[in-house]
């Protein structure tokens, strides 16, 4: 059984925490696995409770309480990162998607709302390094920092709808690409760097994939990924962290210095993504009402059709599955459009569901010449139909596919 529980007899920081609960968090979200969700939880309470002091500049996350910095040989100064406020940042809106306890959801606010008073300078984007408790910023800034807190700012707004964040998010990515490249590449042979700019392609990847910029950014993330191709050591198909120079083969590199590239090419897709992945709200041909998932969180609960209100009820997160299906997931619930246990049934009303990715979770998203979509469940083969209804509140229903325009649904 995964345990975190001895952080307390060690000396760990609070970023080193805010890594390993990520990793714990993602896994929940991606297994089901209740264990990871409650060492999650311990994790981010544990460092959260010990690290936010409000003592010294307003609040902050130490990346090393000052008692251990103290013991260090020679003593070292204490610090509040970017790095341990955006990571654990990060964890709180994660625990916050997959638990609706709103007290983590204040406590990533919180902490997003400190890094960006602190850290963050909202004129340039550049996030700086951090902050000591004299007050003085170290305004160096890293791939990796701009990285997290791009993925940090893109969960808040995604949460939140919180268009401040979403340019927030987009100016830190601007900046990372205009100032922290060598002619649009990500490069930087320091020998003391480890992943250098693995966070910098999960924030970016996520940003562009989830606000559907790949018109903007596409382009670049195909050149970073071209330089890691042409760039890497044909013997073992790796790249350092100098992107844009042949990488060296005297096998003196750790490991850790070759994960930026992976990310990299992990989230630049082999082709530019057409307009079905991403954050819509999808209405319905015949009656213009949008599936909503009313705000109700739990296993089982209604999907409904609403009028077009703005809310984030009515915003769905598509992602792609490696058969080509699609996962849709609410932006206010963060669960899954759900065909019941894959009942084939017809006019049986669909669910929202913890994601698990089954085949009752997975649709296919077919494009018709008038530009609407068919959405048809993998489970079933029956697809969604608004029921010709016109009222606040019906049923999103499934059905077997006549081509009419109660079938035929609109992505925004």
């Amino acid at each position: 059984t995964l345990s975190i529980h001895s952080f307390p007899t060690r000396r760990s920081s609070d970023l080193d925490i805010g890594w390993f609960t990520l990793a714990l968090i993602r896994g929940y979200q991606m297994t089901g696995n209740q264990n990871f969700l409650e060492q999650a939880k311990y994790g981010f309470d544990y460092a959260f409770g010990r690290g936010w002091d409000t003592q010294y500049n307003g609040g902050g996350i130490w990346e090393e309480n000052p008692e251990y910095a103290a013991q260090e040989n020679p003593p070292r100064e204490p610090t509040k990162e970017a790095l341990s406020n955006d990571s654990l940042g990060k964890v709180a809106c994660m625990i916050y998607q997959s638990t609706h306890d709103g007290s983590y959801l204040t406590k990533c606010r919180q902490i997003y709302d400190w890094v960006w008073n602190h850290l963050y300078n909202s004129n340039t984007g550049q996030i700086n390094s951090g902050i000591d408790k004299s007050g003085k910023v170290d305004t160096s800034a890293a791939a990796y920092n701009q990285g997290t807190f791009i993925d940090f700012a893109n969960l808040v707004y995604e949460i939140t709808g919180d268009a401040d964040v979403y340019n927030d998010a987009k100016r830190a990515l601007d900046y990372g690409r205009n100032s922290l490249t060598v002619n649009g590449v990500f490069s930087n042979n320091a020998g003391y760097l480890n992943t250098w700019a693995d966070e910098m392609a999960r924030g970016a990847g996520h940003f562009v994939r989830d606000n559907r910029l790949w018109g903007t950014y596409y382009s670049w993330m195909v050149k970073n990924a071209d330089s890691i191709l042409a760039n890497r050591r044909t013997d073992l198909g790796i790249t350092w962290n100098a992107w844009d120079k042949p990488t060296s083969t005297d096998n003196t590199l750790t490991t850790n210095k070759f994960v930026s590239a992976m990310a990299w090419l992990q989230f630049t897709p082999a082709t530019q993504p057409g307009e079905i992945g991403g954050i819509h709200v999808i209405t319905n041909q015949k009656t213009g009402l949008a599936i909503d998932s009313g705000g109700a969180f739990g296993n089982g609960k209604s999907i409904v059709q609403w009028g077009v209100g703005g809310s984030q009820n009515q915003r769905w997160q598509l992602t792609q599955n490696s058969d080509t299906s699609w996962n849709i997931i609410n932006l206010s619930t963060w669960q899954a459009l759900d065909c019941p246990n894959g009942s084939k049934t017809e006019n049986l009303a669909m669910i929202q569901w913890q994601s698990t990715r089954d085949s009752n979770q997975r649709w296919w998203i077919d494009q018709q010449t008038d530009g609407t979509y068919k959405i048809w469940s993998q489970a079933s083969g029956l697809a969604l139909d608004g029921a010709s209804s016109t009222n606040d509140g019906s049923p999103l229903i499934q059905g077997g596919w006549n081509g009419g325009s109660q079938q035929r649904w609109i992505l925004h």
